[in-house]
């Protein structure tokens, strides 16, 4: 079982390195199901150490796959994508929209932050584009799920929560933390502009790619997800108070 963090890892773990391959095809020997969790980035190298015995191999991708706006994350899950559907190998890619929940989340987390920090919360365009985030207990359903599935050939699956509005998440966002937070609609063309000069001239604060993410919809459909692997994900006030409630107990927030 390769691990993250080999220093916590369970008895039997093995060390395997993605990002050089070294130790990989030792780690698979013997495999007949292969999960990865890792970056949809190292894809072609873990198809390349797969032993030919692996029956099932469940992938994580992303959904920036879908993004309309020039993105490198999104290239590699394109590319990533390409190289599994082309192995034949039977299994899955999926591809999640925002996942929140879990200690490693973070852009709910920046997003709580703000509604703590600031006495309004700024939205580009007014945060009316369509999101789906996806509670990350959802996303472990759905990749136990797909272990259990009889895949035949490879295959690329959409995972997501129910729609709702950015400017709506933000709001229950609020809720979950006691707090009422009035969003205050900004123009998304001059901040774009702004930021992409700021870009070109080196500076990083920010890219304007993610103020262009805030002009794009998510529009997934859900009936193949919950066909396919029998999941019905949470609505994301449920979620959000389940996060928020954990993140206290760990104190993160």
């Amino acid at each position: 079982m390769p691990v993250r963090r080999v220093g916590r890892a369970l008895p039997g773990a093995v060390r395997a390195d993605l990002a050089t391959g070294d130790g990989l095809a030792a780690a698979l020997d013997g495999a007949t199901t292969v999960v990865s969790c890792a970056h949809a980035r190292h894809t072609g190298r873990l198809l390349a150490a797969l032993p030919q015995g692996v029956e099932r191999l469940v992938l994580m991708g992303s959904a920036w796959r879908y993004s309309r706006v020039p993105n490198p994350r999104a290239d590699e899950v394109r590319a990533a994508e390409s190289a599994f559907l082309a192995s034949g190998r039977s299994g899955v890619m999926l591809h999640a929209t925002m996942i929140y929940g879990g200690a490693q989340e973070n852009n709910i987390q920046r997003l709580i932050a703000a509604l703590r920090r600031l006495p309004v919360l700024p939205a580009p365009g007014g945060g009316r584009q369509t999101v789906q985030p996806i509670h990350v207990d959802d996303v472990v359903a759905c990749l136990g799920a797909a272990v259990r599935h009889d895949w035949r050939g490879p295959q690329a699956l959409a995972i997501a929560g129910p729609k709702l509005s950015w400017r709506r998440m933000a709001t229950l966002c609020a809720g979950a933390i006691g707090r009422h937070s009035p969003i205050i609609a900004l123009p998304a063309a001059p901040m774009i502009g702004a930021l992409a000069l700021a870009n070109r001239l080196g500076l990083r604060a920010l890219d304007a790619n993610v103020i262009r993410r805030f002009r794009e919809d998510v529009d997934i459909d859900l009936a193949s997800m919950t066909r396919t692997l029998g999941v019905t994900p949470r609505d994301f006030a449920t979620g959000i108070r389940q996060a928020v409630d954990e993140w206290r107990r760990a104190g993160v927030i």
